[in-house]
């Protein structure tokens, strides 16, 4: 421990850092020159450097409650030091970040212990921003970097565990000659494969010297080498060959599968006896996937049929149908209110979930509820009626139930009659596309344009996007809908060029299917050259799903795309499958930040660390950068201050109409003050 002496005062007025010692309740015993005209200079209250005042008061007043708990545990020697950043906020509105050392100290005066605090003013540049490194030190994926060489480059921790080595002796060394016992092996062959011909592999395979199942992935890299990402499978291999003697039951979470139900089902109908139908639809799934990883959605429907296992009886069966939806097999008493054991099961859902890693997350359910033989004669309608009935459901917020009416054969009718139309001649079928502007939040004026796709269908109105997008995916229909639109699309900016002799870039979002399809991209090109386009004006936007990841045909594609001058966009970037996957792995151009994150500007602290860190990783890999779904002049305030000026949202305006986006950007110019 530091000694405190007569002479500590005038040693703490020649340090340049501002120091603050304080006894063990939090009272300020000294304080250095630097920090008190630190503190006048920039209006800081007194009770933070002057002596006699309660620094854990203020930090108390600010909620920094774990600050003071470090602060007590250095002065209680339960640790040797604690490191921090710290944001102070200075009476005129600006935040000044300090980092923070806190180490114990002897008060000779007094006997006791207490804590000196050095504080030395940084900016957020000196911040370290979020790396490559920290990310992949953060996945639960065991992941090797391999040089052309086959020699070990980078190991994160997850990998040491997992092979039992360590990385700071396996650095440099083959990956043959640390692991002789995989030569000639699927493992060996399939890396030499990955490497020779630049594919990416899939695979699943038994390392017999680590007694493990693994789920690898073999990513070549530009620059020469492989990128792997390992999985530890052997649980699930375990489940997979316990159930492989029975085709009645679900791999992943073990209960009875849609084959059981309708084995069990078809013998309640031949008895006449009366049953329900209640058809689960688990809302969040996909979100789950997005935010956290490639297997929490596994995790999570393994919990979630693990809570609906209290509900089996002899009169209740739950079974898992597909994907994210079970269906429970019910056998209701005389008189029973079906309305009544609903709301048991929403019940189950009403505490949130957790994950692997811990993290909990709240999970909503729709339930669309059939019975026999009140709805239908058949097991294939009951069920029908009840999923029916169930996308009735998923259209009220939260988790809810709906019964079966005949009116709802309006819904099919509706989804069959959208096909139908996407089958017609397009031109004369209502579709059509708005234009959402993208603004400096510099200078004003607009720097481009997203493409959003309308329907105003004949006979249904307007239709939303998502509807029609669905069944046009679904269908196959999407290829032609979108080609109409680009076409479209290219025809104006033409026709703009020649007016107004003025070309603004364009944003085209494409779907999975569309991205895989060679034959749409022959398609799409010759349109950019029938409507002499620049392709540099032209921008894909893609969203972070999984089918998307490793998908050799869409990268080929990406990459054709990119040969041509045509960007590459994530749309909603920071809530799809893999991040990392998708920097290293496509050709990226720019990054749209999600509005989830933008949305909690002002309003959750980690969520602003998390947006801060994302905008550094994107500049770091120099992306160009657009903050969508921007509402609120304290959003920009935030992202100017962080170094993001392209914003897109309702706060510049709205998604408009080609007339009067042509008004408004085109014949006036308009520009935001």
């Amino acid at each position: 421990m530091i000694q405190e002496n007569e002479q500590i005062q005038e040693w703490m007025n020649t340090i340049d850092e501002f120091l603050i010692v304080v006894d063990g309740n939090g009272t300020i015993v000294r304080v250095n020159q630097s920090w008190i005209d630190f503190c006048m200079e920039n209006n800081v209250g007194e009770p933070m450097w002057k002596t006699g005042h309660n620094y854990f008061d203020q930090l108390r007043d600010c909620e920094k409650h774990n600050e003071i708990q470090a602060i007590q545990s250095v002065i209680n020697c339960d640790l040797s030091e604690h490191k921090q950043l710290y944001p102070l906020l200075l009476k005129n509105g600006e935040t000044q970040w300090l980092s923070v050392k806190v180490r114990a100290i002897k008060l000779l005066s007094t006997g006791t212990c207490g804590a000196i605090i050095y504080q030395k003013p940084v900016s957020l540049h000196d911040i370290e921003p979020l790396t490559a490194e920290s990310i992949l030190e953060s996945m639960t994926d065991g992941f090797v970097l391999l040089n052309d060489q086959f020699q070990f480059y980078y190991v994160n921790e997850i990998a040491e565990v997992m092979f039992r080595i360590k990385r700071e002796s396996i650095v440099g060394i083959g990956l043959f000659d640390a692991f002789p016992e995989a030569v000639g092996t699927p493992f060996h062959q399939t890396y030499e494969k990955a490497m020779k011909e630049q594919i990416t592999i899939e695979f699943m395979d038994y390392y017999e010297p680590l007694n493990t199942w693994l789920q690898v992935k073999v990513c070549p890299l530009k620059n020469g080498g492989l990128a792997l990402y390992f999985q530890d499978v052997s649980k699930l291999k375990k489940i997979e060959a316990k159930l492989s003697d029975s085709v009645n039951y679900d791999y992943l979470t073990g209960l009875p599968n849609r084959r059981h139900l309708s084995i069990k089902a078809n013998s309640f109908i031949a008895q006449t006896k009366k049953f329900s139908i209640f058809y689960l639809n688990i809302d969040n799934l996909k979100l789950v996937n997005a935010v956290y990883n490639h297997d929490a959605g596994d995790t999570m429907l393994k919990n979630i049929a693990e809570k609906l296992k209290v509900l089996t009886s002899n009169k209740c069966e739950v079974v898992r149908l597909d994907g994210n939806e079970f269906a429970i097999m019910y056998e209701p008493e005389i008189g029973e209110r079906l309305a009544y054991f609903a709301e048991t099961i929403i019940e189950i859902f009403k505490q949130p979930f957790t994950l692997n890693n811990f993290h909990t997350i709240s999970i909503n359910v729709s339930i669309g509820i059939s019975c026999f033989p009140f709805d239908a004669q058949q097991f294939s309608e009951v069920i029908s009626y009840a999923e029916t009935a169930m996308q009735e459901a998923k259209k009220i917020r939260g988790s809810s139930y709906v019964f079966f009416r005949p009116a709802m054969h309006n819904i099919r009718s509706r989804k069959a009659l959208i096909e139908e139309s996407l089958e017609r001649n397009l031109t004369s079928g209502g579709l059509y596309y708005c234009l959402q502007p993208q603004i400096n939040g510099n200078s004003g004026e607009i720097v481009g344009v997203e493409v959003l796709a309308r329907w105003n269908h004949p006979e249904l109105g307007e239709i939303s996007p998502l509807e029609f997008i669905e069944v046009a995916e679904e269908t196959g229909a999407i290829v032609p809908l979108t080609l109409y639109l680009t076409e479209s699309m290219f025809a104006q900016l033409k026709e703009w060029k020649i007016r107004f002799g003025r070309s603004l870039p364009v944003a085209i979002n494409m779907t999975p299917s569309l991205l895989a399809n060679p034959k749409f991209f022959d398609s799409f090109f010759e349109l950019i050259e029938k409507y002499e386009i620049q392709p540099q004006l032209i921008e894909i936007e893609i969203t972070e799903q999984a089918e998307l990841t490793y998908s050799h045909g869409i990268l080929e594609n990406l990459l054709l795309c990119k040969s041509k001058g045509v960007s590459i966009a994530i749309d909603d970037f920071g809530t799809g499958f893999s991040m990392i996957s998708y920097l290293t792995h496509f050709p990226i151009t720019t990054i749209k930040i999600d509005k989830s994150f933008i949305q909690k500007i002002g309003q959750d602290k980690k969520s602003e660390a998390v947006l801060k860190s994302l905008i550094h990783l994107a500049k770091s890999i120099e992306c160009d950068l657009v903050a969508e779904g921007v509402e609120r002049l304290e959003e920009v305030e935030f992202l100017k201050s962080n170094d993001c000026i392209i914003y897109q949202g309702y706060l510049y305006d709205k998604p408009l109409k080609v007339h009067d986006f042509e008004m408004k950007y085109l014949l006036r110019n308009y520009r935001f003050a």
